[in-house]
């Protein structure tokens, strides 16, 4: 749990900004978002068939012309 609490003399838009910090810090915002949906493991096909496609735009990237 984060939190922040005034302290003596500070403005209200410094403690925001001060408890901003201290959430994207913790890495909480990263966490919620990335077990928002269920994620399944690719299969093997999947795995390859992205290879193969990476592969091919790797050689026409690399492709010399003239």
């Amino acid at each position: 749990m984060i939190y922040a609490v005034k302290n003596d003399g500070e403005t209200n838009e410094k403690m925001i900004l001060r408890y901003k910090k201290l959430f994207f810090q913790s890495r909480i915002a990263n966490k919620i978002r990335t077990e928002r949906y269920a994620i399944w493991d690719k299969s093997k096909k999947k795995i390859r068939h992205s290879a193969i496609v990476r592969e091919h735009y790797r050689m026409l990237n690399n492709k010399v012309y003239f």
